[in-house]
């Protein structure tokens, strides 16, 4: 496994003080919960080509959502396992709206016979709808960068896009 270095660990510092003065920001606003809290959603389209992707979110201030998210697929022998934490901002209100999270967590990539574990650190641009009468259905689409510490597999790029295509889920 190759060491983080200095520019490695500057980078990982600055994503953490931009988050949390998103959270200190957004804990300023004193706006009632309405609406659902949580989110649980899948790309449906994708799972019909056994490629993975699920996300829980959850409302942690007016503005500022926590969460967990997977992904897992195979493509010509690449084998591809993610699992990471979120911390999302939304400007509006939660669960709603235009969105700016970053991201970090654990990424397995894996080619014939060469496999590498690697950290990532990164960042999102996304927006969410929540439909229905009840606004019990979520749709949400996005996209964003992850870069990637340690690992050797060779060949493999330092940066990851993140596609969040179409995901659908259900609002509670």
């Amino acid at each position: 496994m190759m060491p983080c270095r200095s520019s490695c660990v500057r980078s990982l510092l600055f994503a953490a003080v931009i988050t949390l003065a998103a959270v200190a920001a957004s804990a300023q606003t004193t706006a009632p919960t309405v609406g659902p809290t949580q989110v649980v959603s899948a790309n449906p389209f994708t799972l019909m080509f056994k490629w993975v992707n699920a996300e829980y979110e959850r409302k942690l201030t007016p503005n500022v959502t926590w969460g967990a998210a997977g992904a897992l697929f195979s493509l010509d022998g690449i084998d591809y396992k993610n699992a990471s934490g979120v911390l999302r901002y939304y400007p509006g209100e939660a669960l709603r709206g235009f969105f700016l999270g970053g991201r970090t967590g654990v990424y397995r990539l894996s080619a014939v016979s060469e496999s590498a574990t690697f950290y990532g650190a990164g960042f999102e641009l996304g927006y969410t709808w929540l439909l229905g009468r009840h606004q019990n259905v979520a749709i949400s689409m996005g996209a964003g960068v992850n870069r990637l510490f340690g690992g050797e597999l060779e060949g493999a790029s330092l940066a990851l896009p993140s596609l969040r295509l179409v995901n659908v889920g259900i609002a509670f």
